[in-house]
């Protein structure tokens, strides 16, 4: 190892250089810690997230099931039929259960007051059984059942009490945790921003020392890259099915931007799909691409209806994003393995192409872009997939690449473009940004993101699925 008396000897470069690459290597190592650090602080708080989603539909499960077993008791008293008994019972089961998951959710939460409300909750309903429902359904039926119904409904008014209650604590716990996952993102995006300041720093220090500098600066630039790239996640693999993926960036001095595509599994047959373009450049875009992306994903993981989560992500994006013009234009699919059908629901997204046998056919937009509208509708739309289909879905970066005069690929060339492309859906993102490249001349105007996806004759191991990529 060389001592101090050996650095000393060097001469004032050689002593920057060295200087300058410890720094470097200091700064690297932080850096990744706190992407590290930071990446496990986003995860915790979509997890709170989703249990706060989750403890929201075991509370509407709870009231759903005890007003059919109200409805049931109504029914029986009124025309005497024990028809109606049955939802009544199975009610019961419903409502035990539903409040007993509300309970151990809230406690893992750390919302000690929605606990004591949901134990009221049952107590409540416990009482209203013994005291209302069991003297109702008695044989001879009581004298005065009117005074039951009053007793009852006394009880049920103070239960549905205890459940608003619980409602305005969970809403006012998710707001909360969506802007904690927004000061997340931006807590993410200043790492990357500072981790970009010293490098680049660093990197003028080296000009001004030496003009050799110049080819170790170049490879320093490509590690600032690689840092902006990890902190988009990675995907999951789908089943019965493999991913090609490409990202192309407009923007000269970084990596990141306002186009997105994500695969994320959410059970053994099913997984989520996501293509999205939020406007915006730079930084300020990579904030929202965060936002979206872990919004979808915790969205999706309380809905099986794309549309739903769409039209939930419109009322998140407006009660958390500002600035009114901004919106995201989103295609969010859910592939079903099992079925081999695709559900999807596209926000203003033009760019989703299905081709089978030579033919290529362009999916329906079901709905405005989001985050102009709070009264945001879109219904889903399924296609069901076949073997050797490919699914590409592209932001606008594909169609809107212009040639030397202005003229842009628009949808007809895509389609052209997807139907003459290689069949392995890597292979097709790379010939398609390929494509686009020299169109343009290498001078993009916007960002690219792809997803391809081919549906397999059958389902995958890993060690297949390894083999083949």
């Amino acid at each position: 190892m060389m001592n101090v008396r050996r650095l000393w000897d060097l001469d004032p470069s050689q002593r920057g250089a060295l200087a300058l690459v410890a720094t470097l290597l200091v700064m690297l190592a932080a850096t990744i810690a706190g992407a590290v650090h930071i990446y496990t602080q986003l995860d915790r708080t979509a997890q709170v997230q989703r249990r706060l989603v989750y403890a929201q539909e075991q509370l509407f499960k709870a009231l759903d099931a005890q007003y059919n077993e109200e409805n049931s008791l109504h029914g029986y008293t009124r025309t005497g039929t024990t028809y109606f008994l049955g939802p009544s019972l199975g009610a019961n089961d419903d409502f035990v259960a539903a409040i007993a998951d509300l309970e151990r959710t809230t406690k893992r939460l750390g919302i000690p007051d929605a606990t004591d409300s949901a134990i009221d909750m049952l107590k409540l309903h416990q009482q209203w059984e013994r005291q209302v429902e069991e003297p109702l359904m008695a044989k001879p039926p009581p004298k005065d059942p009117d005074q039951l119904y009053a007793t009852g409904k006394y009880m049920l008014d103070q239960l549905r009490g205890e459940a608003q209650h619980i409602g305005t604590l969970l809403d006012d716990h998710v707001t909360e945790a969506q802007r904690d996952l927004v000061w997340r993102i931006n807590e993410t995006l200043g790492v990357a921003m500072l981790a970009v300041t010293v490098f680049a720093g660093l990197g003028l220090l080296f000009v001004r020392s030496r003009r050799r500098m110049l080819a170790r600066l170049e490879r320093e630039r490509r590690i600032i890259e690689t840092l902006q790239g990890a902190f988009r996640t990675g995907w999951d693999e789908l089943p019965r099915s493999r991913v090609g993926t490409a990202y192309i960036s407009a923007t000269r001095d970084a990596s990141v931007g306002g186009d997105l595509f994500d695969v994320r599994r959410l059970d053994e047959n099913r997984g989520l799909v996501i293509v999205a373009d939020i406007s915006g450049k730079g930084i300020e875009a990579a904030v929202n691409t965060a936002f979206v992306k872990y919004s979808i994903r915790t969205l999706a993981m309380a809905h099986d209806d794309p549309a739903t989560i769409l039209e939930a992500f419109n009322r998140m994006f407006l009660d958390t994003i500002k600035d009114p013009g901004l919106f995201v234009v989103a295609f969010v699919g859910i592939f079903d393995a099992r079925t081999m059908r695709l559900d999807y629901a596209s926000a203003g997204h033009s760019g989703a192409y299905l081709r089978r046998a030579g033919d290529v056919t362009q999916l329906d937009v079901t709905a405005p872009v989001i985050g102009l509208d709070r009264d945001f509708a879109s219904p889903s739309k399924s296609i069901t997939l076949e073997p050797r289909d490919l699914l590409v879905l592209a932001t606008d970066g594909l169609t809107e690449a212009r040639d030397r005069h202005g003229e842009p690929l628009d949808d007809a060339g895509a389609i052209g473009l997807v139907r003459d492309g290689p069949t392995d859906p890597q292979a097709c993102a790379d010939e398609l940004v390929a494509a686009v490249r020299r169109r343009s001349g290498g001078q993009l105007r916007d960002d690219l993101a792809l997803l391809v996806i081919r549906v397999d004759e059958q389902r995958r191991s890993g060690a297949a699925a390894d083999a083949a990529a």
